[in-house]
């Protein structure tokens, strides 16, 4: 995708990130001059119509938002079955990253991100948008630490109409609310929820809720309470372990109302009459907890009065039902002895066989992105590349890793790594029918670029005609590179006076960009031969021209008296004409000086020879001396201020000469 242009107007300059379902590229807009994120639909995806349909409610939705702290959408389309969406780039870490990179992150800090994603799910809500997958991995960290959300890709239009969940989790689970989980209704308060598990991670560097599988994590939010915060960060502000309690509650009506009221709560939490009062909502029973009395036992032995053995008294149990209870009571023991068997059998050995081995990870960064990858590959560990942009990485190295090094996690698992950008190709780019300015973006990182002209007669001037190495060529950065950038040959046209119309083509048969148009007039010339040409001949030329040649006709009827030529001024050879011609010179109104120079090109000048070079402020007449061949011309050339005046040079043939007009 380097390189290629998205609808002639998106260039694709490097690769940035991606899911499962689009990959994000940085590239230019060529209109706007600006970078935009755009993000492009998987191939395996582009004939999936669910999965189309998807990518299009993502734009729909994220259309009707504009926020300062929203990613803005700024294009979506389709081109030759590539979908995509075009965005505000955001040149910094995820949430994630930055949490990874930073490490546990002060309350001060942590409020001040919360504040600002959740004044964007408020504008959000109030359009009637629910998220749905926030997490850290949606949270970009901009210019001035300005924190933006992106990925409105499962957010829906809601109305009065409930949304039901679905058979598949979208979003992350680590983050998933209690409601999600369990496929009940979603509201504004789902998001709320993971904003909750989103203040955890941020204080402590960890989420609350971890597990082999997606399922238990889940379940821990359905069943389990929040794991006590003051563990990890024992001198956390009470009000803020209440605002963690308040956002995390089991039922949806125990959070905040709205991420408004969230966000105006978000301006007081730190003050100081706050940080040590308790706002923990009650039991969500409604009701105080009670102490329940001890239950006794019943007694085991009945002591009989005297007074109670008479017979009419007395009520004696049959033998018949004495049997019966032996028997349950024999077979409730059994029931009892085979529980405790088995549960002793899952205590010994169901743990060993659900044990999942667990490695550290390793501490790769600094490291070549592919020395990084064996490594962890040799754990057993799966490998996920994320680019981003770092001056103090060497381009292709790893940054960091997530989860970071040091941390102990199953085998099998997935670790994120981030790579500084630009993410090396391994084979070369094709940047033939670039300008050199495009072709340079394209190869930035890859190595040295050099560049030199090849002169062509077709194609732009300026653009690529040839590169080396060549266009999908193996490389290993950096690279020594090789750019032809075309010019178009440049030609002087020839003088066709006097020559016959196949003379002309013959003369011109390898010359390029010329095509001829014939013409005939009365004329003194032999008949058939050119008299004259447009454009004239020394002009030069470097794309297509059409050139009108004149030919003569020969005289049509000779009157019966023709003018006597005028003899010349001086003794000439037989068949030419010599005349000083009256030449002009004027000056433009206002005057100032003007630095002119005045050559003659005749039968005695092959090549201009200056007549007059003189410094003129005002309109000057000049006599110059022409000696023109018969059938020829003579030309008279001007340069004022060292630059050829627009219509020089100016023509004078042998039959004006001789007429003089």
């Amino acid at each position: 995708m380097i390189g290629k242009r998205i609808n002639e107007r998106y260039k694709i300059i490097r690769p940035v990130g991606g899911g499962g379902m689009a990959d994000v590229f940085l590239a230019e807009d060529l209109i706007l001059n600006r970078h935009v994120a755009v993000k492009v639909l998987k191939e395996q995806f582009s004939h999936d119509d669910e999965f189309i349909r998807r990518f299009h409610r993502e734009a729909e939705s994220a259309a009707s938002l504009s926020h300062p702290n929203i990613v803005s959408l700024f294009d979506v389309g389709e081109e030759n079955n590539v979908y995509y969406i075009v965005m505000q780039y955001v040149n910094g870490p995820t949430l994630k990253e930055y949490i990874k990179e930073n490490g546990p992150l002060s309350s001060e800090e942590s409020i001040r991100i919360l504040k600002q994603i959740a004044d964007a799910l408020s504008h959000a809500h109030q359009n009637h948008l629910i998220h749905r997958d926030v997490k850290p991995q949606n949270i970009l960290i901009g210019e001035d630490n300005n924190v933006l959300v992106t990925d409105f890709g499962i957010a829906r239009a809601i109305s009065d109409a409930t949304i039901t969940h679905t058979n598949s989790v979208l979003g992350s689970v680590h983050y998933l609310s209690p409601e999600q989980a369990k496929g009940g209704r979603i509201t504004y308060q789902s998001d709320l929820y993971a904003l909750g598990i989103l203040l955890y991670e941020m204080l402590t560097g960890q989420v609350p809720f971890q597990g082999d599988t997606a399922v238990s994590v889940a379940l821990k939010h359905l069943q389990d309470p929040m794991p006590d915060i003051r563990t990890h960060v024992p001198d956390l502000p009470q009000s803020v372990v209440d605002l963690i309690s308040k956002l995390t509650a089991k039922s949806p009506d125990d959070r905040y109302a709205s991420a408004e009221s969230l966000s105006w709560d978000l301006e007081t939490v730190l003050d100081p009459d706050r940080v040590i009062a308790s706002t923990a909502p009650e039991d969500e029973t409604g009701e105080e907890t009670k102490i329940m009395p001890a239950v006794k036992p019943p007694e085991t032995e009945a002591t009989l009065s005297s007074e109670m053995k008479t017979p009419a008294q007395e009520s004696p149990v049959s033998p018949k039902k004495k049997g019966r209870g032996k028997k349950a009571a024999g077979l409730l023991v059994l029931l009892v002895i085979f529980f405790i068997g088995m549960g002793i059998i899952a205590l010994v050995f169901l743990p060993r066989l659900l044990h999942v081995e667990e490695v550290n990870v390793p501490e790769v960064s600094g490291q070549p992105v592919e020395e990084a990858r064996m490594e962890l590959e040799e754990l057993d560990l799966e490998v996920e590349e994320r680019t981003r942009e770092d001056d103090d990485t060497e381009a292709g190295h790893v940054i960091s890793t997530s989860p970071g090094a040091g941390t102990s996690v199953k085998v099998g698992s997935s670790i994120e790594v981030i790579v500084s950008s630009p993410d090396l190709p391994g084979e070369m780019p094709d940047v033939t029918g670039m300008t050199l300015e495009e072709a340079e973006e394209a190869l930035e990182g890859l190595g040295d670029v050099e560049t030199e002209t090849v002169f062509t007669t077709e194609g732009t001037a300026g653009e690529i005609a040839e590169q080396q190495p060549e266009a999908g060529a193996a490389i290993e950065p950096p690279v020594n590179m090789l750019l032809s950038v075309s010019e178009r040959e440049t030609f002087t046209l020839n003088n066709f006076q006097g020559m016959t119309q196949e003379e002309v083509l013959e003369q011109s048969e390898d010359l390029p960009y010329v095509s001829f148009t014939f013409e005939e007039e009365p004329s003194s010339a032999e008949e058939g031969t050119a008299v004259s040409q447009f454009p004239e001949r020394g002009t030069e030329i470097s794309s297509p021209v059409e050139v009108t040649i004149t030919l003569s006709s020969g005289t049509i009827e000779e009157e019966a008296e023709q003018p006597v030529p005028s003899e010349p001024e001086e003794d000439n050879e037989p068949g030419e004409a010599e005349r000083s011609v009256p030449f002009r010179v004027e000056v433009p109104p206002g005057g100032g000086e003007y630095d002119i120079v005045i050559s003659v090109e005749d039968a005695e000048n092959s090549s201009p020879a200056v007549e007059i070079s003189e410094v003129i402020s005002e309109t000057t007449e000049y006599d110059i001396p022409l000696i023109v061949e018969e059938g020829g011309s003579g030309f008279i050339h001007l340069e004022v201020d060292g630059e050829t005046f627009a219509d020089s040079p100016y023509e004078y043939t042998y039959d004006e000469l001789v007429s003089g007009e």
